[in-house]
């Protein structure tokens, strides 16, 4: 996917992790989307859990609750994921995306350090 498609589509969703990951990936950051599909309500069991590892071990996840809610409203549709990774502050950012990769629907970031 092209840097400047995913910049648009990610400006089209508001919210802290969606404007984080937009400046992380503006700034340079690294990126990938798959064209794999998995669907919805199985990320948002799985990311779900992850969420409250996360908070059970002090790991800040930026925009988690918002995507979780997102995944599970989108039900059993296919989505392709993407990640973004930026160093400073070391962050990596969960995409889900449409399975035509047309909208993003959901987006978190998890804190690396």
């Amino acid at each position: 996917m092209e840097r400047e498609a995913l910049l648009r589509l990610l400006d089209e969703v508001p919210g802290e992790a969606f404007v984080a990951c937009k400046d992380a990936i503006r700034a340079g950051a690294e990126y990938v989307v798959w064209d794999d599909t998995v669907p919805a309500d199985q990320l948002a069991r799985s990311y779900s859990r992850r969420a409250q590892h996360m908070a059970k071990i002090g790991t800040p996840m930026l925009g988690g609750d918002d995507a979780i809610a997102r995944l599970q409203i989108a039900g059993g549709r296919p989505l392709r994921i993407g990640e973004a990774k930026v160093e400073d502050p070391p962050t990596h950012f969960q995409l889900f995306l449409t399975a035509d990769a047309t909208r993003v629907v959901a987006c978190l970031g998890i804190d690396q350090r």
